[in-house]
C-alpha cells in the first residue's frame, strides 16, 4: 500500500506576473527534489495537470499537485524538510488565504495514478465529513 495526495493553492497572482517571480522560478528545482526523494513514486506531470485542473472549469490560479508516496512519513519528510519546506513557509507571499482544507491524503496501491478529478471529489467529501478512509489530512 502507499499514499495519494493533492494539495492546491490560490495564486494572489498570474504565475507570470513579476511578483511570482521567485516561487516560479523555483518549481523546477522544488519538483526535481521531490522526484529524487527516496519515498517519491509518481506525480501527474506539469502539462498533465494544467489539461486536467483546465477541463475541471478551475481558473487558471489554482495552483495545484497530485502524487503517490510510499508513505506518510515520506511525504512528510520531503514537505517540511526540504527546499519545498522553505517555500511553505513563506506561501503567503503567493497564495492568498482559502477556506478548507488544502491538503487530502488516501491510500492507493503504488501502481496507481490518481487524476485532479478524483482528488477534488475526494478533498471535497474531506471538507464535508472530515477524516474518512476516502480521504485525511496529515495524520497526528
Amino acid at each position: 500500500m502507499a499514499i495519494a495526495q493533492m494539495n492546491w493553492g490560490r495564486m494572489r497572482y498570474p504565475i507570470t506576473d513579476p511578483r511570482m517571480a521567485e516561487f516560479a522560478g523555483s518549481l523546477q528545482s522544488v519538483y526535481r527534489q521531490a522526484e529524487d526523494h527516496s519515498g517519491f513514486i509518481w506525480r501527474i506531470p506539469d502539462d498533465e495537470a494544467e489539461i486536467q485542473i483546465g477541463k475541471l472549469g478551475r481558473d487558471q490560479l489554482i495552483s495545484a499537485t497530485v502524487s503517490v508516496w510510499k508513505d506518510v512519513a515520506s511525504l512528510r519528510d520531503y514537505t517540511f524538510t526540504s527546499l519545498h519546506g522553505s517555500f511553505l513557509e513563506r506561501s503567503s507571499d503567493w497564495f492568498q488565504k482559502v477556506n478548507g482544507p488544502q491538503l487530502v491524503i488516501w491510500d492507493v496501491d503504488p501502481n496507481e495514478r490518481p487524476t485532479f478529478e478524483d482528488a477534488f471529489s475526494r478533498l471535497e467529501t474531506l471538507a464535508r465529513m472530515g477524516d474518512t478512509a476516502r480521504g485525511y489530512g496529515w495524520p497526528e
